[in-house]
């Protein structure tokens, strides 16, 4: 099957997941079209970094699949992520950056490998390019981090490079799942913002982005799915959703979003010496 321009870059139909005797995944169907940025929020437990590993063909050992998944018109449900043709893979930004990096390999030879791979660069064009993409992710010093060891830079850092790995891939669809989770609220927003500028255009990838805070995603993304054990509860537009939540998750969320934003303007309000 080939990919035709009116595919979305992901569609997930009647997607069910086995594990430990029982679904963790059940019937879970949505899709992501081109120039999209979508969250899939749900609680701890909700089976929706399962369904993350699913998509990206790094299921949980033991895991049983069935339904299907399309990344770019191309069937790959139950495909583990190495054997998946270039066309259908997808970039990864996860949680655990010290996972997702080599610590033995230098940032920069990690990078160069698919600049040389999917671009057609020489080396010395793709640590070229290399040290241009670490500048983009708002990293300082972007040649002198190339030479360094994924174990030698922060959290932040790491997560940078792994928005910048994914990105080099050249992916037609970037899944984020929990990736500010691990991050101090200012290194958040500056991953966040790098998120959405580097996704969601009709030159950029589309993105999933996964997580079980509204507040992140409302920055993010134009639509939301809320999953709850392991199935799809509510969807629409994040503004209609964050308005009128109908799920009980939902609900939680945007009130513990309302009550943020209350404590946070009574905080900022001035204070007034009282007078009689």
């Amino acid at each position: 099957m080939t990919s035709k321009a009116s595919d979305p870059v992901l569609r997930v139909e009647n997607l069910r997941m086995r594990l430990g005797g029982r679904f963790a995944v059940d019937d879970l169907s949505f899709q992501v079209t081109k120039g999209e940025r979508v969250c899939l929020i749900g609680p701890s437990g909700s089976g929706k970094s399962l369904t993350a590993g699913a998509i990206l063909g790094i299921p949980p050992p033991g895991a049983t699949l069935s339904g299907r998944i399309h990344i770019n018109g191309l069937e790959v449900g139950g495909v583990r992520a190495t054997r998946r043709p270039a066309a259908a893979r997808a970039g990864m930004v996860f949680q655990n950056t010290h996972a997702a990096l080599n610590p033995l390999v230098s940032v920069g030879a990690q990078l160069r490998e698919p600049f040389m791979r999917f671009h057609g660069l020489s080396r010395r064009e793709a640590q070229r390019a290399v040290v241009k993409l670490l500048g983009r992710m708002m990293i300082a010093a972007p040649e002198e981090v190339a030479r360094r060891s994924s174990a030698a830079l922060s959290g932040g850092q790491r997560q940078r490079v792994c928005l910048a790995l994914a990105l080099a891939c050249k992916p037609a669809l970037i899944v984020a799942d929990e990736p500010t989770t691990a991050l101090d609220v200012l290194t958040q927003a500056e991953v966040l913002s790098l998120l959405r500028e580097s996704t969601g255009t009709a030159e950029t990838p589309a993105l999933l982005f996964i997580s079980h805070d509204m507040n992140a995603a409302a920055q993010l993304c134009e639509r939301a799915l809320i999953i709850d054990d392991g199935r799809l509860m509510e969807s629409g537009p994040l503004a209609q959703l964050m308005a009128d939540p109908q799920h009980a998750f939902s609900r939680e969320l945007v009130s513990a979003i309302q009550q943020d934003a209350v404590a946070s303007t009574a905080m900022a309000a001035p204070r007034h010496e009282m007078t009689r």
